[in-house]
C-alpha cells in the first residue's frame, strides 16, 4: 500500500514539475522574443507576445467566448491570429463610460461635480512628454495601444488619406491620431506656425515614430476667415499625392476632434458612397456679400457655401491639384472672404466641370432646400431654439462636446465630431476612445456587424459625376 501511495506522489510531482518546465521554457522562448525585437528595433504587436504565452485550447475558448452571439466559431486552432482574440477591454478608469452613454444622470452629475472640484492638469512633465517616451519607439507604439495591423482585408485594401491641423495640445493630438492610426493608411499633419517650438518638438517627435505619419512640407499661420485656412489643407493634399500609396478617399481633421466610426466602418461608408464625395453645399444660405470683391468665378462656376470639412475621393483630389479649371477657380477663391467655406463646396457643385464624385442633383436649385445632406461632421451651432441639443457648452456659437453629449455621440451616423476641448469634461474623450476600441474589437471578432444602407442612399451617393 506504501508502495502504491509513493508511486502515485511521485507521479503528481513528476506532471507538476514537467508543467513548470514547459512553462518556463515557454516564458524563456517569449522573453527572448522580446529581447530580439528591441535589439533589432522591430516594431511589433504586444498582442503577439501574450499569443506566445497561450496554448491553442486557451485561444479557442477566448474565441468560443467572444463569438458566442454569432453565427461563427473558429474550429481550426491554425487560423487563428494573434489579430483575432487578443484585444483587451479598454475601460476608463473611475466612471462607468457605459452608464454615461446610457444617459445614467447619477453618473453624469457624480462625474460634472468632481471635474468643477478639480480641474485637471494640462501640462506635461519631464517623464511623460512625448519627446522622452518615443526615445523607444517601439516602447511607445506598444505602451500607447496603437493597432499596427491592417486587421482586415478590406481595410488593407482601402487605404484613407488624412490631413490633421493642430496648433496645441499635445495629448489630445496624440489621443486623436491612435484612435485613427492603421499602418496601411496616411497622416500629414500641419502645425500651426503660431505654435510653440516644444509642441512643435513634441509632434515630430511622435511622427517620427512612423512611417505613415509625417509633418507637412510647408507650415503657415493659421488665421480664420482667410486663406491661410485653406492653405494647408491644400498642402497636405500635395503631400499625400506625392506618397507612394495609393490611397482611396481624403478626410481632412483638426485635433479637437475624435471619430465616431471605427476604421473599419470608415472604409464600408467610403465603399458605400462608390466614388461620391461627401462636400455640403447651399445657395440659399450662402453669403455672397463674401464674394462682391471677387468678380465673377471663372468657367461659369456658380459658387456655393459649404463646410471646410470634406471626405473627397482620390479623383476629386487629383482633379483639385492638376486640372486648370481647378486652380483658376482658387485663385479667384483668394479674392474672397471665408475662401475655406466656398472653394471645396463650389468645385464639388458645378457638374460641367466633371469633377469626378462631384453632385449632379437638382436639390441646390430648388429654393426650398438649405443644404446638400453631409455625414462628415457631428457639430452643433448656437442657433435659437436649439441651444439645448449641446450639453456641454458654448464657445464662439459652437458646443464643446460633454459628457451630456455622449448618448448622441454613441448612436450618431455622422463620421467624426467636432469639438472637444482638453480643459471640459475630458471624461467625455476618454469615453469615446474607450468605445470606438472596443467596437473595433467587437467588429473584428464578428460580434457586431455594420450596416452600411444609409449611406448608400444619400442624395450625393445617387446623384455623383462618374
Amino acid at each position: 500500500m506504501e508502495t502504491h501511495f509513493a508511486y502515485i506522489s511521485l507521479t503528481i510531482v513528476a506532471v507538476l514539475f514537467t508543467g513548470i518546465y514547459f512553462q518556463i521554457m515557454q516564458l524563456t522562448s517569449t522573453v527572448n522574443y522580446v529581447r530580439q525585437n528591441f535589439k533589432n528595433n522591430n516594431r511589433f504587436d504586444l498582442r503577439e507576445v501574450q499569443l506566445k504565452m497561450m496554448n491553442q485550447q486557451q485561444i479557442l475558448a477566448i474565441e468560443a467566448r467572444d463569438h458566442l452571439y454569432s453565427s461563427t466559431l473558429i474550429e481550426d486552432p491554425s487560423v487563428v491570429t494573434n489579430k483575432a482574440v487578443l484585444f483587451t477591454n479598454k475601460s476608463v478608469l473611475d466612471f462607468n463610460c457605459q452608464a454615461l452613454i446610457n444617459g445614467d444622470n447619477n453618473e453624469m452629475s457624480r462625474y460634472i461635480k468632481g471635474f468643477e472640484n478639480h480641474k485637471i492638469n494640462k501640462t506635461l512633465d519631464v517623464k511623460t512628454r512625448f519627446s522622452n517616451i518615443t526615445a523607444n519607439c517601439t516602447h511607445f507604439v506598444t505602451h500607447r495601444g496603437y493597432i499596427t495591423d491592417a486587421l482586415t482585408k478590406e481595410e488593407k485594401q482601402f487605404p484613407i488619406a488624412f490631413s490633421i491641423l493642430i496648433h496645441e495640445e499635445v495629448k489630445q493630438v496624440e489621443t486623436l491620431l491612435r484612435a485613427i492610426y492603421r499602418p496601411q493608411n496616411l497622416y500629414c499633419i500641419h502645425v500651426d506656425r503660431k505654435s510653440t517650438a516644444a509642441f512643435y518638438e513634441e509632434i515630430l517627435a511622435i511622427s517620427s515614430c512612423f512611417d505613415n505619419v509625417f509633418l507637412t512640407s510647408q507650415r503657415f499661420d493659421v488665421k480664420w476667415g482667410t486663406m491661410s485656412v485653406l492653405e494647408p489643407e491644400i498642402e497636405c493634399m500635395k503631400d499625400l499625392w506625392n506618397k507612394r500609396v495609393s490611397w482611396k478617399y481624403f478626410i481632412n481633421l483638426t485635433g479637437q476632434e475624435f471619430p465616431l466610426r471605427t476604421n473599419f466602418e470608415l472604409v464600408k461608408i467610403l465603399r458605400a458612397y462608390n466614388g461620391a464625395n461627401d462636400i455640403s453645399a447651399t445657395l440659399r444660405l450662402a453669403n455672397k456679400e463674401r464674394w462682391s470683391n471677387a468678380g465673377p468665378a471663372p468657367h461659369n462656376i456658380r459658387p456655393s457655401k459649404g463646410a471646410v470639412h470634406i471626405a473627397a475621393s482620390r479623383g476629386y483630389v487629383d482633379y483639385l491639384l492638376h486640372d486648370q479649371r481647378a486652380k483658376d477657380l482658387l485663385e479667384w477663391t483668394r479674392k474672397t472672404d471665408v475662401p475655406d467655406e466656398t472653394f471645396f463646396s463650389t468645385l464639388n457643385s458645378n457638374s460641367h466641370l466633371n469633377v469626378p464624385g462631384s453632385y449632379n442633383g437638382n436639390y441646390l436649385a430648388n429654393p426650398i432646400h438649405t443644404y446638400t445632406s453631409s455625414l462628415t461632421r457631428y457639430k452643433q451651432w448656437r442657433f435659437a431654439g436649439h441651444e439645448d441639443l449641446c450639453k456641454g457648452k458654448f464657445v464662439r456659437n459652437i458646443c464643446i462636446l460633454g459628457v451630456g453629449d455622449l448618448p448622441v455621440l454613441a448612436k450618431s451616423e455622422m463620421l467624426f465630431a467636432n469639438k472637444f476641448f482638453l480643459d471640459f469634461q475630458p471624461l467625455a474623450l476618454e469615453c469615446m476612445e474607450e468605445l470606438v476600441y472596443n467596437r473595433t474589437r467587437d467588429e473584428y471578432l464578428g460580434s457586431i456587424h455594420f450596416n452600411d444602407t444609409l449611406y448608400t442612399q444619400q442624395d450625393f451617393v445617387i446623384n455623383q459625376i462618374r
